[in-house]
């Protein structure tokens, strides 16, 4: 309810900065209403055309709708060029990636996420997945018994089918 009373004094008193947007886009994706909140992000970066956060969320609520890959691959990389050591626009980029077929642009955005942050089990996951599509097995497996290094039990299972004769 805050929120919406916020929205309400912005429009009626002074006007919503792109912050106002912003914080209405995350209330928005909080409540699972993907749609408006990247209406919401949307009216945040134009108020704010260098507002990473709300290039990166605005991604995510329309990777999680589905369907406009384009689109949320280029909120990712303009994300990414506001701020570059964003770990998880990488790795987010990067399942993207994967979903549309362009593996390799998806091992490199996997690579950078743990070149920033080499503790990511998420990412050695996602790398593993990644070379297991190019019939990369040595690799895929390296990655994914990283990730599991790094508590990662999600990956016990395709170790176990696909990795049974690496040491």
């Amino acid at each position: 309810m805050k929120c919406y009373v916020t929205f309400f004094l912005c429009i009626f008193l002074i006007g919503c900065t792109g912050d106002d947007y912003y914080n209405l886009g995350i209330y928005e994706a909080k409540q699972g209403n993907h749609e408006k909140a990247v209406h919401y992000f949307t009216m945040a970066i134009e108020k704010n055309p260098k507002d990473n956060n709300a290039y990166f969320n605005r991604a995510y609520s329309q990777q999680l709708l589905g369907g406009k890959e384009s689109k949320v691959i280029a909120d990712y990389s303009k994300s990414l060029k506001l701020n570059p050591d964003d770990n998880e626009a990488y790795m987010n980029r990067g399942i993207v990636f994967m979903e549309i077929g362009k593996i390799d642009q998806a091992i490199s955005d996997y690579k950078k996420s743990i070149e920033l942050v080499s503790d990511y089990s998420s990412a050695y996951l996602n790398l593993g997945n990644a070379y297991m599509m190019k019939k990369d097995l040595d690799s895929a497996c390296l990655n994914w018994k990283k990730s599991l290094e790094l508590g990662n039990e999600k990956v016990f299972n395709l170790i176990q089918s696909n990795c049974s004769k690496m040491p």
